[in-house]
């Protein structure tokens, strides 16, 4: 509520985005629906991207085999709230937020929990995405999916070979599509791309307000091309939404770059759309970011994909564009909330939309705080025909940030006196800290 209240106030300045945990909350209305519930425990289908996930039979099973009742049936566990405890664990990632949302609805109404029964919970979950005053449907009704500030492009997840220009179908489906298919619109400009990409949530939210609920045949319902928006196989690997930058806790590794090329993998994402869960973006491409300097663009901002306990950053040396990805979301998985003490600010500043720099400030998972500075990058819609020079040179340590060394290190963060590293591959991330002499008279680049 707050950040709807900043773009109701500032509406030119703030620019809000959806992002997978946003768009797939719109499976609430019809899936917690009374006709969803009088269907068969067996017709609920499992999550189509999750070959792993138990079906709703399975989790009633579970439930039940704990309650060690011989009274229970699983078609008595069949309840609302139950339904959503199992589309929270097993298909929306959030396995603690059942209790998290009663204990949030306590602080919020002065109101004892034990007092706030599960379907009070469910009923909020609901409302939160139907309501007008829901504050889940307010925010989705003032965002994004992409915002251009200057010479900087924001989207939640990556603009890479597959999502640039692309803009799906409304009439796309939440599913695994048999086929890869058809685009509902190619964009050649990228102001035309980012305007076509948020007209499409416009128009999405508004068939999921006019039909929430399934069909009778439960094979269509409204909103369901932005639920398809945030799915990879549903979108045949083009989401912006989720499609990813990062690997090992930086921007991109040697590991991921050979499983995004594998020849078999490509070969076998010309039929099946599942090939696409797991793989990285290549923030290196040059079609790519010969794409966003033609129209001005020097530096790309997302989160989605957690990238270790301080933002993975792609240096401007590689392609001219940097790219900026923020999740920190999982900055230290020994703490309880998988945060700890790690703290992250991303801040870009500067002389003038047009001309400006990154700046990385907060604390490392380990308590050690950071700040750093990167190069001044120009560019803008009005410098589209004819980019000129950075005005940054390479002095001082700025350059080496978001740069990779030789022996496999990327350089992420720096304090006063030391340069941060970090490598890893898949989910291991490892750091260490390098003097910042030490490592400007010693290292050389990839």
């Amino acid at each position: 509520r707050a950040l709807v209240s900043l773009k109701q106030r500032y509406p030119d300045r703030v620019h809000l985005l959806v992002g997978n945990r946003d768009l797939n909350k719109l499976r609430y209305s019809a899936e917690l629906s009374d006709a969803d519930m009088s269907r068969p425990i067996d017709d609920i289908p499992p999550p189509h991207w999750d070959p792993n996930a138990p079906t709703l039979r399975q989790y009633l099973e579970g439930l039940l085999a704990e309650s060690k009742s011989e009274d229970t049936t699983v078609e008595q566990l069949n309840t609302k709230p139950n339904r959503l405890r199992y589309m929270l664990k097993h298909t929306l990632g959030s396995p603690q937020t059942f209790e998290l949302r009663r204990e949030e609805m306590s602080i919020l109404s002065s109101k004892d929990m034990k007092d706030i029964n599960d379907d009070d919970v469910v009923e909020n979950f609901v409302s939160e995405v139907e309501s007008p005053n829901g504050s889940l449907r307010q925010y989705l009704e003032h965002a994004q999916v992409a915002a251009v500030v200057g010479n900087t492009l924001f989207v939640h997840g990556a603009v890479d070979i597959d999502t640039m220009k692309f803009v799906p179908s409304i009439q796309s489906k939440f599913e695994n599509p048999s086929s890869k298919p058809e685009p509902g619109k190619v964009c050649e400009s990228l102001y035309e791309w980012v305007d076509a990409l948020n007209e499409f949530l416009k128009v999405g939210l508004k068939d999921h307000r006019d039909r929430p609920l399934w069909n009778k045949d439960r094979t269509t319902r409204g909103g369901e091309a932005l639920m398809a928006l945030q799915n990879r196989p549903a979108m045949w690997g083009r989401s912006i939404i989720s499609n990813c930058y990062g690997d090992g806790g930086v921007i991109i590794t040697d590991y991921a770059l050979e499983k995004r090329n594998n020849p078999a993998r490509l070969e076998n994402a010309k039929h099946n759309p599942m090939v696409f869960e797991g793989i990285s973006s290549d923030p290196r491409d040059p079609v790519v970011a010969e794409w966003l300097l033609q129209y001005g663009i020097r530096r790309v901002v997302v989160g989605h994909k957690p990238t270790g306990d301080c933002p993975a950053v792609l240096s401007a040396s590689y392609t001219r564009v940097e790219i900026v990805s923020s999740d920190t979301s999982f900055s230290d998985v020994s703490s309880e909330d998988n945060r700890g003490s790690a703290l992250a600010v991303v801040e870009i500043a500067g002389s003038s939309p047009e001309q400006n720099y990154l700046e990385l400030s907060g604390r490392f998972s380990t308590g050690l705080e950071y700040n750093c500075k990167y190069p001044t990058l120009t560019g803008g819609k009005s410098a589209c025909s004819e980019l000129n020079e950075d005005t940054a040179v390479k002095t001082g340590t700025e350059w080496l940030l978001g740069t990779q060394l030789d022996d496999g290190w990327w350089v992420k963060a720096a304090t006063s006196s030391s340069f941060q590293l970090c490598r890893g591959e898949g989910r291991r991330v490892e750091y260490k800290m390098v003097p910042i002499q030490e490592l400007v008279e010693t290292k050389t680049l990839v």
